[in-house]
């Protein structure tokens, strides 16, 4: 019969000061999930945290990913706090064993901070544009993944800490709302920012995609002789006559 046996062998709370508390309550285990009840208490207004859960599959290198609740970055202090991990999905239906579980829990301060990212409120498909920022090291290899939602989109792998880079949202991302970055230091899952909600639109609007080629070429004329003036004339003189 195929079994999980999992203990917490502790919780780690990161500050300087001395105004926190941050206590685990209790701990369901169930044959599909792993629920950890717990209270983060913080005296000073407005201060947010990032909590993640480990494992020992890994050692406690990673946070484990099948999981939701109140966790990642920017979680609020408050009492009856919930962590639920699909440990049944994350190891698979075979795993037969035990496990220890870690929560880390620290002040979250961003690594690195975006430069007027919410000014620009849109983006357009295949529409190349920059993003600036400040912070970091140059030993950091940032992985820029689009979200919507809680649904991964599009991943932007491998960016070098040079306080810029170019991006270029894909004809395969469906136009919208809410989409944001969730930037991540490839080699530290704990260092991560999200940046402003922000919508995403085609490159040329829908009418005109549907618009007869004859159609878009005089659309085109239009625009370009209004940009010239009321006096521009795109065509070639009459030929003199011959006879």
């Amino acid at each position: 019969m195929k079994r999980l046996s999992v203990c917490l062998i502790g919780i780690c709370l990161a500050v300087n000061l001395s105004a926190q508390d941050f206590a685990i309550k209790k701990m369901e285990v169930t044959p599909d999930q792993v629920i950890i009840h717990y209270d983060l208490v913080d005296t000073t207004r407005n201060r947010t945290y990032s909590v993640f859960l480990y494992s020992s599959v890994d050692n406690f290198l990673s946070p484990v990913t099948k999981v939701f609740g109140d966790l990642g970055i920017e979680v609020r202090p408050g009492l009856n706090k919930k962590i639920s991990w699909n440990s049944k999905e994350e190891l698979g239906p075979n795993f037969n064993g035990e496990v220890s579980l870690e929560v880390r829990g620290r002040m979250y301060v961003p690594f690195i901070r975006f430069d007027g990212f919410e000014d620009v409120p849109v983006r357009k498909r295949k529409t190349p544009f920059i993003v600036k920022w400040s912070g970091g090291t140059r030993q950091n290899i940032l992985n820029f993944q689009l979200y919507k939602g809680e649904k991964l989109v599009h991943t932007f792998p491998n960016a070098p800490n040079e306080n810029e880079y170019k991006l270029e949202i894909p004809m395969s991302v469906r136009p919208g709302d809410g989409y944001y970055f969730r930037i991540a230091d490839s080699k530290n899952r704990d260092q991560v920012v999200i940046t402003p909600q922000f919508q995403i639109k085609r490159k040329y609007p829908l009418v005109l995609q549907a618009l007869p080629v004859g159609v878009v070429g005089a659309v085109a004329f239009l625009l370009i002789a209004r940009e010239k003036g009321p006096d521009y004339v795109d065509a070639a003189p009459p030929a003199p006559n011959q006879e």
